[in-house]
């Protein structure tokens, strides 16, 4: 498996390899993907709609984002995109950064390393692309898996966002501070 960094430039097997992706996604997400209509957006309070659609808003305004892909040969196994010299009211304190806005990888491939390999790549090799050694990101308060690799990869919780996305379910903001030196290792 190799990650590679994509801009936004993609070709459309690329888009159509990030929806299918993003699609097997979407209601693993809280509130999920096809609820929402921007990655960053700030009101997430769940509307209590249950009916099944898609995530074309929210596919429509990420497929201008950066990208970092996971690929296996030609196919796509995953992906990350974030926004650069992001700033919200939520990391003041934290200032301007890189912030992650999805994760996403297939189900069949989940186990394998794929997530850590692309925040591996987002942490060693973006903030000298960019000059920006700081990287951001949130999820919710239930989400215990991705609360346990940011705390383990050493992100620092910024803020929390009481019943930001329902009663009992809070936004919780991250944050690491990388340094500019690129690593190959």
């Amino acid at each position: 498996m190799t990650v590679q960094y994509r801009g936004n430039i993609l070709t459309q097997e690329e888009k159509n390899q990030i929806w299918e992706i993003l699609c097997e996604c979407d209601e693993e997400f809280y509130p999920r993907l096809s609820a929402r209509e921007s990655s960053s957006q700030k009101q997430l309070v769940v509307d209590g709609g249950k009916e099944k659609t898609l995530p074309v808003s929210y596919f429509n305004e990420m497929i201008a984002q950066e990208f970092l892909v996971a690929l296996e040969g030609d196919r796509m196994v995953g992906f990350m995109t974030f926004k650069p010299d992001y700033w919200c009211e939520a990391l003041e304190d934290f200032g301007r950064s890189l912030y992650i806005t999805t994760v996403c990888v297939r189900k069949e491939c989940r186990g394998k390393g794929v997530m850590k390999e692309l925040y591996g790549v987002m942490e060693r090799k973006m903030p000298k692309k960019y000059q920006c050694e700081r990287v951001s990101t949130r999820t919710w308060s239930l989400n215990e898996a991705q609360l346990h690799e940011l705390d383990k990869r050493g992100y620092r919780r910024l803020a929390v966002l009481k019943n930001h996305r329902g009663c009992g379910v809070d936004t919780v903001y991250f944050g690491l501070v990388c340094g500019l030196a690129e690593d190959d290792g």
